[in-house]
């Protein structure tokens, strides 16, 4: 019987894949991630809640930063 596959929330998978684009240089300290909307899309994920979880974490942990009106910054 095959092993069952573990489900891992979208908002993680998020998460993970911002920092592999920071870790790997394509999104640089600075750089200013797309909209809400745009990162739904590209997750393939139907609320934009989801993306805005996977966010707030990571502004949590000083990862990004955001600035009101201007969008979320990967930070230094």
């Amino acid at each position: 019987m095959p092993t069952p596959r573990k489900f891992e929330p979208h908002y993680r998978r998020i998460i993970a894949d911002i920092r592999r684009r920071v870790a790997s240089g394509e999104w640089p300290p600075g750089h200013k991630l797309p909209s809400t909307k745009e990162l739904a899309e590209l997750y393939d994920v139907g609320s934009h809640s989801t993306v805005r979880q996977a966010i707030t974490i990571l502004i949590e942990t000083g990862e990004l930063y955001g600035h009101q009106g201007l969008g979320v910054f990967v930070a230094e």
